[in-house]
């Protein structure tokens, strides 16, 4: 009986553990906490783009996020998943990841926290 109830205890442990990162919800902010350290990655991986630092100073503003929000907090396992997925296509074919970043972020798009250095 006691040898059950302790395999019931390790098992219940094991999937507690196991199963608490696709329990995590997305944060409301994940989306504008994706947009600045996706335009900030490409800031420091594709050639003569910088953050315009203009743009982006509004843009976390209007979100009221700032530099701990977007860089030394935890992330969710949703929005570092896209980030990885984001590092992923740097490694397989960086002009293209780094082309349509610009598209997504230099100054023709919405948010315009690219610029050309």
């Amino acid at each position: 009986m006691i040898v059950r109830s302790s395999l019931a205890v390790i098992a219940w442990t094991a999937f507690c553990f196991a199963a608490q990162p696709h329990r995590e919800q997305a944060t409301p902010q994940d989306p504008v906490l994706l947009s600045g350290i996706e335009a900030d990655l490409a800031s420091r991986t594709c050639d003569g783009v910088r953050i315009d630092a203009e743009h982006f100073r509004a843009f976390s503003s209007r979100a009221q996020l700032n530099h701990a929000d977007f860089f030394q907090k935890p992330r969710s396992v949703r929005l570092q998943a896209a980030l990885d997925d984001l590092d992923a296509r740097f490694k397989r074919d960086r002009p293209g990841a780094c082309a349509a970043i610009w598209v997504a972020y230099g100054p023709g798009s919405a948010l315009q926290l690219l610029r050309r250095a």
